[in-house]
């Protein structure tokens, strides 16, 4: 017989009805939480998250929004560049280090070249006492303008539209693309129709490689850059020619006897001035400067004193033609007017002549570039 609580009549649960009971509440709550849970679990205004991934129309935060140094320097063009050249008498030069006839350390072991001569009469015009010679590589100027380490580039720059934060001047220099071969090659490869299909050499220049891809069909092209190795691969017999500016052919073909410029003038192009993007009063001086300086015979002889080929396609005789001897100050008009009694026939002697001597543009009148280029009429 079980003893009676004091309340008299009581009954105790067991084990095993304790357990059912507890089960039963749990599942109580669970069906409740469950029922709620949109509001339990809302996140209430103002509540950050742990997840790194922020919410549709959040705005990120301050230290991750704010632009990068590269990214600031292209959307905010750089002004003022101009006034600051005058206020310093210092007009800053981003060229290539070894850059000849360009740029380059002469034999005393001073700054020369065609564009550091050019660079002086351009500043000079426009209010600097002195130029200041930036060197990196070529690929690297643009970026050091757009940062303002330099004031304009000039280092063989053909203008391109995919150059960001950069506006273009006139052209300082126009020329032309030049073919060379290997000298044992020069009777089977006259012009770039015999080159269909063949190894071309390039140093890395998009608007080499662009008209190589435009005018050769199938040509496997061969990418140079650095010091050297685009000449060589036409003396090695690594590439069967080379496309590139005539003012590095020109200074370049000394050191390689073995090659031959077989044709010249394959386009029209022009090397131009970079300024940095929003600097018109900028690029207004230094077009007036470039207008004014080519209008003089001192570019004239800028250019013949840099410029001129020792190609031996411009001495050889043609079987059968009259020859004319270059001597200094000639142009085509002034040889027009001594040999053909008429000045205006200059276009009938380069037509004659195109393939074998550069295009560059003396003011409104083809120069001749080489002292002594036989021409033919």
């Amino acid at each position: 017989m079980e003893p009676q609580g004091s309340g008299g009549g009581g009954m105790r649960l067991t084990g095993a009805g304790r357990f059912l009971l507890f089960l039963v509440g749990l599942a109580v709550l669970g069906l409740a939480a469950y029922t709620y849970r949109d509001q339990l679990f809302r996140k209430s205004p103002g509540t950050s998250s742990s997840s790194s991934t922020p919410s549709p129309g959040a705005t990120p935060p301050s230290s991750s929004s704010a632009p990068s140094s590269g990214a600031s320097s292209s959307s905010t063009p750089r002004t003022g560049v101009l006034g600051r050249i005058k206020q310093t008498g210092v007009m800053r030069v981003g060229m290539e280090p070894d850059a000849p006839p360009l740029h380059f350390l002469n034999d005393k072991k001073q700054e020369d070249g065609f564009d550091f001569r050019l660079a002086g009469k351009i500043a000079e015009a426009i209010g600097a006492r002195r130029i200041e010679v930036v060197e990196a590589d070529y690929d690297d100027l643009p970026g050091k303008l757009r940062k303002g380490d330099i004031d304009v580039i000039m280092a063989g720059y053909v203008p391109d539209p995919s150059v960001e934060g950069v506006v273009w001047s006139n052209g300082y220099l126009d020329f032309g693309l030049c073919m060379v071969v290997h000298e044992s090659m020069a009777s089977t490869y006259k012009s770039p129709s015999d080159l269909a299909g063949k190894r071309i050499a390039i140093y890395d220049d998009p608007a080499a490689e662009r008209w190589v891809k435009e005018n050769i069909p199938n040509a496997k092209i061969q990418k140079f850059s650095g010091d050297n190795g685009w000449f060589e691969a036409v003396e090695t017999d690594k590439a069967d020619a080379l496309i590139y500016d005539y003012p590095f052919v020109a200074e370049e073909i000394k050191e390689h006897p073995r090659t031959m410029i077989a044709k010249y003038n394959l386009n029209q192009s022009k090397y131009a001035v970079a300024v940095p993007a929003g600097n018109f009063d900028l690029v207004y001086a230094v077009n007036g400067a470039l207008d004014a300086f080519r209008a003089t015979p001192r570019y004239g002889e800028l250019m013949r004193e840099y410029l001129s080929s020792a190609s031996e396609v411009f001495m050889r005789p043609v079987a059968g033609r009259k020859t004319y001897t270059v001597v200094a100050g000639d142009t085509l008009s002034k040889i027009a007017g001594s040999q053909l009694k008429d000045t205006n026939r200059w276009k009938d002697i380069w037509a004659l002549n195109r393939d074998r001597v550069a295009k560059l543009l003396w003011g409104n009148e083809r120069s001749l570039m080489a002292r002594r280029d036989a021409l033919r009429d």
